[in-house]
């Protein structure tokens, strides 16, 4: 079994996230989605269908400002907080979970009334180590712009996993990395500049080396 790579990458107005995770036989499960409106206190994604005891999940969440508080539910362990400070501020979190007996058919994070849009997804994966999960990790704030760039990671082991998370504080729609698979696209108000938008993305690596960024 191998574990995730993981890189996180923000910009200003923009923040992105990915990880890598070495794999075995690992492979993508499933994955769900969902957003909460301004000042909207919880935020409730659900499990991936079909996950199953031992899958690997990671999620990202995303929320403005960039100094919003964000509680995880029990059980989830923090990968890295990007937090972009400049003008139109944001935040992206993101956390992994080994899939036990008795999961809820939900989980909660917990947000501060005074957030301007939150957006979150989960990825399932199988086959991942789940000792060390998560095998390297990499984030980023970017410069103003429209592309959301996530740097390079170094993966050690021949078809690693690389999982990518974007955010943008927008309403709108991402284009995926060339080569990924976006399982997350979701965005918190019906559209323009208030909200945030949440993309994560996952590609298998064949061989050992950097990812590009």
């Amino acid at each position: 079994m191998r574990s995730l790579r993981w890189y996180c990458s923000a910009l200003v107005f923009v923040c992105a996230t990915s990880f890598v995770a070495p794999l075995g036989a690992q492979a993508f499960r499933a994955s769900t989605q969902a957003q909460a409106d301004s000042f909207v206190t919880t935020l409730l994604v659900n499990r991936p269908a079909g996950t199953l005891v031992g899958d690997v999940m990671i999620a990202a969440i995303a929320v403005r400002p960039s100094g919003a508080t964000i509680t995880a539910p029990a059980g989830w362990t923090l990968i890295r907080r990007t937090n972009q400070g400049a003008t139109n501020s944001l935040a992206q979190a993101t956390y992994r979970r080994v899939v036990a007996a008795g999961e809820p058919a939900s989980y909660t994070w917990t947000l501060p009334n005074t957030h301007t849009g939150a957006a979150g997804g989960i990825i399932a994966f199988y086959g991942v180590n789940t000792t060390t999960p998560v095998d390297v990790e990499n984030g980023q704030i970017n410069a103003s712009g429209l592309n959301v760039t996530a740097p390079s990671v170094t993966t050690t082991r021949a078809y690693d996993m690389i999982v990518t998370s974007h955010a943008i504080s927008s309403s709108t729609t991402f284009t995926p990395p060339g080569g990924m698979t976006e399982t997350v696209d979701i965005r918190s108000e019906a559209g323009g500049a208030l909200g945030i938008t949440l993309e994560m993305n996952y590609v298998v690596q064949p061989a050992a080396g950097a990812s590009g960024a």
